[in-house]
C-alpha cells in the first residue's frame, strides 16, 4: 500500500529533515500517488502513498482531530468497516473513510489493546504526543515489512532498507553472521538483516519508545499450530466458508483488484472466490519456455472453465537473468529464491492492467502443503531403530557415494530439530566453512531453529516442519520477495489466506487432514472439491518452477561462471569451491543449481549494495 520512515529524537535538525525527504525518495516506487512530511521538534513523519481506498480523503500521515495523535500506516485493515460501525455507536464519528481514522480512534479509546482489534496486514507508527511514546506495531503474520534502527539519542523506522544504502555502503557495516546464516537458508532469517544495526520489527510485536524510558519491545500476537489428536471436528464446510469470506474482505478496494494464478490449488482457489464476487476479474501468470518449466497451460485452463482474462508471460533463460539483476536490487538483503524474478516479472505485467493482487502465500504452511512434509511418513520405518544404531548407519551414509538413497537414510538417523531448518536447506556448516572466508563455527543455523524447536517439541513432528516454516521460511523468504517485487511496481500484493478467520480453523487440523500417502493438503482439498475446476484438484505442487538445473548446464554457464569469478567478491568466497560446484552440475555430477544460484544472488547483491 505504501512506504514510510519515522525519526524521533531529542531535537530534529535540517540535515535530519533532508535525510527523511531522502529517504523517501528511495522508496518512492512504495507509493507513486502523493508523499507528506510531518515535521515538528522531536518527531518526522514521512509517507509515499500507494492510493487503494478513500482515495481522496485518506492522505497520510494522519492526525487525530485534537492533534495529539500522528499516525503513517501501511497495509491494510479488512475488518475496518466493522469496527468503525462498533466504534459509531459507542457515539464516535468520522471525517473521513479510511482505515487511518480508525486505528488513531481504537487507540484513543483503548490504548495499546488497539492493535488486538486489527485484522489485516500491517506495519504501523503512532505517535501520542500526551505519553510523548512513539508506538510501531506489525501484523502476526509478519505480511508488511518494518525495520528499526535503534540510535543513541532516538529512533528511526522504515518500510525498506535501501534508505541506508547510501549511508552504509561500506563492506564494515555488514553482518557477517547474518550474511553466513544466508547460505544455509537462502534468505536472512528476522530479526536479523544485511546491516549490523538494523532489525526487523518480528511479526506480532510491537515496540514503544520514548525519549524517558528508551526502547521496548513486546509480543501482543503469535501465530501458533494446536493439532489435536485424533480429529479436530473442522468441517470442510466450515473451511470453505472462512476462506471465501477471507477472499471477500481481501477484494475491497476503490481500485482494480486481480489474482496471480497458476496451475496449483492455492490460487486456483483464490482466483475462484474472487471470480464469484468479481464478474470481470483479471489473472496473471508466468512461465518459462522450456518444457516442464511452465504452468501456463494448466492456468489457461482454468480461465476458460472461469471465463477470466488471463495474461500470461513467459521468460528465457537471458531474460530471467536481465530480471534477476533488477529485482536483487529490490529485495535489499539477499533472497535466492528463483521464483522471485519471476514474481517480479509477472507483477510488471500485472501493474498495467490492475492496482491490487490476490497471492496463495501461506496456504502450504497453514494446510501442510510442501512435498518435504510427505517424508515424515516415510521416515516412521527408523523410529524402532536404537540411536546407537542410527549412528552407525549415519556414519555408513556420510561415507556413501551420492548414490541414490543415501540423504534418505541420514534424514531418518538425524533428529528433525537438527536437519530441518526450513523450506530450503543450501549449504551446511562443513560446506560454508570450505566456501566462506568469513565461516564462525559458534554460527550454526541450530542457532535460529533450536530456540523455535524448543518451544514446540511437544507437537508433532509434521506440526513442528509447519512451525519452523511459518516463524523462518514465510516470513523471511515468501513475504519478503512477495512485498519487494510487488511494490516495486506499486502493486499491492494481498494473501488471503493468512488471515486470522483462516488460521483459528487450520491450527486444529490433524496429521490426516493435511497429509496422507503422496497427497498434500487433504481437508484443503475436499473443502474445494467441486468448487474448483477439477484439472486442478490432484495436480502436483510446482510453484514458478526455475529451470535452473537446465541453464547452469547449457545457456547460463558463462555468465554464472564470470559471476563467480568476479573480484568483488574473491576475498569473501572461495572461489574455486564455488566454481567446483558449477563445473560438477555442468558434467552431470549432482544437482547444485540452488548452491550456485544461491552464490550468484549474494554476489550479484554484494556489488549492487557495496560500494
Amino acid at each position: 500500500m505504501c512506504g514510510l520512515v519515522v525519526l524521533m529524537k531529542n531535537k530534529t535538525t535540517i540535515e535530519d529533515l533532508q535525510f527523511m525527504q531522502y529517504a523517501l525518495q528511495q522508496i518512492k516506487h512504495r507509493g507513486p500517488d502523493d508523499e507528506q512530511l510531518y515535521v515538528s521538534e522531536q518527531l518526522i513523519l514521512g509517507f509515499n502513498r500507494l492510493s487503494i481506498i478513500d482515495l481522496e480523503g485518506g492522505s497520510q500521515p494522519f492526525h487525530s482531530s485534537d492533534k495529539t495523535c500522528h499516525l503513517v500506516f501501511n497495509g491494510e485493515i479488512y475488518n475496518y468497516l466493522e469496527l468503525r460501525t462498533q466504534l459509531e455507536k459507542l457515539g464516535f464519528s468520522f471525517e473521513t473513510s479510511c482505515e487511518a481514522e480508525v486505528i488513531v480512534t481504537l487507540y484513543q479509546l483503548l490504548g495499546l489493546e488497539f492493535m488486538s482489534q486489527l485484522r489485516g496486514m500491517f506495519s504501523l507508527v503512532l505517535y501520542d504526543e500526551i505519553t510523548q511514546e512513539l508506538i510501531a506495531v506489525r501484523d502476526r503474520f509478519g505480511i508488511k515489512p518494518l525495520y528499526y534502527y535503534h540510535l543513541d539519542d532516538g529512533i528511526f523506522l522504515t518500510s525498506e532498507l535501501k534508505v541506508f544504502k547510501s549511508i552504509y555502503d561500506k563492506e564494515q557495516f555488514l553482518d557477517f553472521k547474518a550474511l553466513q546464516h544466508y547460505f544455509t537458508f537462502q534468505y536472512i532469517p528476522e530479526p536479523d538483516t544485511c546491516l549490523i544495526d538494523i532489525k526487523a520489527l518480528e511479526a506480532g510485536t510491537y515496540l514503544t519508545y520514548s525519549l524517558e524510558k528508551g526502547l521496548r519491545i513486546k509480543t501482543y500476537a503469535t501465530v501458533e499450530l494446536l493439532p489435536t489428536k485424533k480429529t479436530s471436528y473442522v468441517l470442510k464446510e466450515e473451511l470453505q466458508q472462512a476462506i471465501v469470506s477471507s477472499v471477500k474482505s481481501h477484494l475491497q478496494s476503490e481500485v482494480e483488484v486481480g489474482c496471480f494464478l497458476s496451475g496449483g490449488i492455492d490460487s486456483t482457489i483464490l482466483t475462484t472466490c474472487a471470480k464469484a464476487f468479481k464478474e470481470d476479474l483479471k489473472a496473471f501468470t508466468i512461465g518459462f519456455e522450456e518444457a516442464g518449466y511452465s504452468e501456463i497451460n494448466e492456468a489457461i485452463k482454468t480461465a476458460e472453465k472461469l471465463k477470466l482474462d488471463l495474461t500470461t508471460k513467459t521468460l528465457n533463460a537471458h531474460e530471467f537473468m536481465k530480471e534477476a539483476r533488477q529485482a536483487i536490487e529490490f529485495l535489499d538483503s539477499p533472497v535466492a529464491d528463483p521464483s522471485s524474478v519471476a514474481i517480479y516479472s509477472i507483477a510488471r505485467e500485472a501493474r498495467k492492467h490492475v492496482k491490487v493482487i490476490l497471492s496463495g502465500e501461506g496456504a502450504d504452511e497453514l494446510f501442510g502443503g510442501y512435498r518435504i512434509y510427505r517424508e515424515v511418513d516415510a521416515l516412521k520405518l527408523f523410529h524402532p531403530i536404537p540411536q546407537p544404531m542410527k549412528q552407525i548407519l549415519l556414519w555408513v551414509a556420510n561415507h556413501l557415494p551420492n548414490i541414490k538413497g543415501k540423504n534418505f537414510i541420514r534424514r531418518g538417523c538425524i533428529p528433525l530439530r537438527d536437519r530441518y531448518v526450513g523450506n530450503a536447506f543450501v549449504f551446511n556448516e562443513q560446506e560454508k566453512e570450505q566456501l566462506l572466508s568469513f565461516y564462525h563455527p559458534s554460527h550454526s543455523f541450530t542457532e535460529i531453529t533450536h530456540p523455535i524447536y524448543d518451544q514446540i517439541k511437544n507437537l508433532d513432528p509434521l506440526t513442528q516442519m509447519q512451525m519452523i516454516d511459518l516463524k523462518t521460511w514465510l516470513r523471511g523468504d515468501l513475504l519478503v520477495k512477495s512485498d519487494r517485487l510487488t511494490m516495486a511496481h506499486a502493486l499491492e500484493l494481498r494473501v488471503p489466506f493468512l488471515d486470522q478467520q483462516v488460521l483459528e480453523l487450520a491450527k486444529y487440523l490433524t496429521h490426516r487432514e493435511k497429509i496422507e500417502g503422496v497427497q498434500t493438503k487433504i481437508l484443503l482439498r475436499e473443502a474445494f472439491e467441486g468448487f474448483i475446476p477439477a484439472h486442478v484438484l490432484e495436480a502436483p505442487k510446482k510453484g514458478y518452477p526455475v529451470p535452473l538445473k537446465k541453464w547452469f548446464k547449457n545457456e547460463l554457464f558463462d555468465e554464472a561462471r564470470d559471476i563467480i569469478l568476479a573480484p568483488s567478491c574473491e576475498h569473501l568466497i572461495n572461489q574455486q569451491v564455488a566454481l567446483s560446484y558449477l563445473e560438477a552440475h555442468a558434467k552431470g555430477r549432482g544437482d547444485h543449481s540452488r548452491k550456485i544460484w544461491t552464490l550468484m544472488t549474494f554476489i550479484l547483491w554484494y556489488e549492487s549494495w557495496v560500494k
